[in-house]
């Protein structure tokens, strides 16, 4: 319990903690009170913009708290009707009475408020709503869905982070935590051992054995002060890594799972250089260097043809995994250093 106690100490020590990192912005998603009303298929948005094309300009892509995954975004092609709360924005209707502000939401959007008439007693009864009863409730940042950021569910069993960028818009069953220049290494972060293991310490297993993603304890989790060259280098792991969840059918190569396993195991040792810099450097580990020298094909977020990526990452994959390889050893070697033993529970 004493070394559990000092580790802890010892991980809180080594950075800022997230809370200060972002300062303070952890959002929940939209809470739209009737989601039958405002979340809708494929083909219900495709013939709202037939009936309507300006219906396009106020739906935008959704997900839901179970498309989030570990590293990944499953889109299930859902849409949010978005309309913003005359508390925050100023409409054609805003300021009107009910009845003419209805008349002008209908000229508006013709078929918007005809998809909402059936369900429109509902509409008025709830109690997330904006000044009328087709908006959305007040919400100050809407404008942060748009940029780049990590997004999480509200209940996870393994860490559950996925780095994204294309403008979802998400239900509240989910968090996310915006940041312009650091939300793929934050990812990388909050989705390592390390980090599954401090916040298991920090807050309590509900039933199932499932962690509850609650912002007062997120905001405690120590985000290393990177060293400025291994941070390019994580970033690069992290998008590997997306890369190989997002793009590998589990069929497709029987050494795929392991090829995966084994550059987030990679990705991990990077993490662990940033939080154990001496334990490692001591014991003659540097993933840094070794990571460098590995010369891992070159990556960018979305790389062009996929296909071609993941033969190469194949190809690169069976050389660094011989056994002969300095980057194996050297993973050989750090899963016998304390602080990786207690993380990983072998000590």
């Amino acid at each position: 319990a004493r070394k559990g106690q000092d580790l802890l100490e010892k991980i809180r020590a080594a950075g800022t903690p997230l809370g200060e990192f972002v300062h303070g912005r952890f959002y929940y998603g939209i809470k739209t009170g009737l989601n039958e009303a405002f979340v809708v298929d494929r083909a219900t948005r495709d013939r709202l913009i037939a009936e309507d094309s300006k219906s396009k300009d106020i739906l935008k892509p959704f997900l839901r708290g179970r498309d989030v995954k570990r590293w990944r975004i499953e889109y299930e092609n859902l849409w949010l009707i978005l309309i913003e709360s005359s508390e925050n924005k100023q409409h054609p209707w805003t300021g009107k009475d009910a009845a003419k502000a209805e008349k002008v939401f209908k000229t508006s959007f013709p078929a918007i408020h005809a998809h909402f008439a059936p369900m429109r007693a509902q509409l008025i009864e709830r109690c997330d709503q904006g000044k009328y009863y087709w908006e959305l409730r007040s919400c100050a940042y809407y404008e942060a869905f748009l940029g780049p950021k990590v997004i999480y569910p509200d209940i996870y069993e393994h860490q559950s982070f996925a780095f994204e960028n294309r403008g979802f818009f998400s239900t509240n069953k989910t968090y996310f935590i915006p940041h312009e220049t650091h939300a793929r290494f934050l990812t990388a972060i909050l989705n390592s051992a390390v980090v599954e293991w401090f916040y298991g310490q920090i807050s309590n297993r509900i039933r199932g054995g499932y962690l509850r993603a609650f912002s007062d304890s997120m905001q405690q989790i120590p985000i290393p002060g990177a060293m400025v060259d291994i941070l390019p280098q994580v970033e690069e792991m992290h998008d590997l890594v997306a890369c190989l969840n997002d793009g590998v059918k589990e069929d497709s190569n029987s050494r795929d799972p392991l090829m995966r396993e084994y550059y987030e195991q990679i990705l991990n040792a990077l993490v662990y250089e940033l939080y154990f810099t001496e334990d490692l450097h001591e014991a003659g580990l540097h993933f840094l260097y070794l990571v460098e020298s590995a010369n891992l094909p070159p990556m960018d977020s979305k790389p062009r043809d996929p296909a071609t990526h993941i033969t190469a990452l194949r190809r690169k994959f069976e050389e660094i995994y011989a056994p002969s390889h300095p980057l194996r050893a050297a993973l050989q070697k750090l899963h016998t250093l304390d602080p990786i033993r207690i993380i990983e529970g072998k000590a």
